[in-house]
């Protein structure tokens, strides 16, 4: 069963404070709607019609603290992101940095646990991952177990321990870009495993990890949960090529110099 949002098409901006303190206040005499993830930052994906969503710093290191690693190891740290279903208007769009939409590939095969092993011990990874990413504790395996099981991703008998090799993978995947499908002439990388050993799907997402390329990407749990993304199919991350981002102030010197 697919969730709400098997058509989803999102625009995902990021935001230096102050132009994300612009950006309210013109979004809003637009006739947008702004509201606030509270929980995980993922809850963004639910924007809708007029309704735009955002997400402040400090709720990377909330719920989602060790996964918010990714972000906190970002040129995008200290950022503030918003997300629309619609593309804002062109003053906005010097903020725009990537397109979301679903796509129809599927794998013919998801890779070994082996194959995820070498995946993992990739230089790419290995160097590229954040320094706290991996520190997981007795809080995580507890806290996965009970969601995980209840919203019926794990199995009774599931643990930390057995899906930890695709959480890694994953991400690994789109450092390293070991397996990849031709889209449009480029190599690009997916998600390895089922939605039930996602982890931090919010890296790839929201753009953080591996910005300059295009990725396909499944969600994690948690994502599905309190964002209501799409399960059991891959969402065509596209970054904005050429984006150089501006704030208002800026644009305006720019406009002045070439009067």
């Amino acid at each position: 069963m697919h969730s709400d949002v098997d058509q989803l098409e999102r625009h995902l901006y990021w935001l230096e404070k102050k132009d994300f303190l612009w950006a309210k206040d013109y979004l809003a005499e637009e006739g947008y709607k702004l509201v606030a993830a509270t929980m995980t930052p993922c809850q963004v994906m639910r924007a809708s019609d007029k309704t735009v969503y955002f997400s402040t710093p400090g709720l990377w290191s909330f719920m989602c603290n060790r996964q918010g690693s990714w972000y906190r190891a970002s040129p995008r740290n200290g950022q503030f992101m918003m997300m629309s279903e619609e593309r804002l208007p062109e003053a906005m769009e010097r903020f725009r940095d990537a397109e979301l939409g679903v796509s129809d590939f599927q794998p013919d095969s998801l890779p070994t646990d082996e194959e995820l092993a070498e995946v993992v011990a990739s230089d790419e990874y290995q160097q590229g991952k954040p320094s706290d990413w991996e520190g997981i504790g007795l809080t995580d395996a507890v806290l996965f177990k009970t969601l995980f099981t209840v919203n019926g991703f794990w199995r009774r008998g599931d643990t930390l321990k057995e899906h930890w090799i695709g959480h890694k993978a994953n991400h690994a995947n789109f450092l390293a870009k070991r397996f990849t499908t031709e889209i449009d002439g480029e190599a690009v990388p997916y998600t390895l495993t089922e939605n039930s050993r996602v982890c931090s799907s919010c890296a790839e997402f929201f753009n953080l990890a591996s910005p300059d390329s295009r990725k396909l990407v499944r969600s994690c749990p948690g994502a599905v949960t309190f964002a209501k993304a799409p399960r059991d199919v891959y969402v065509d991350v596209q970054p904005v090529k050429g984006r150089v981002a501006q704030s208002p102030s800026e644009q305006s010197g720019q406009q002045e110099d070439l009067a």
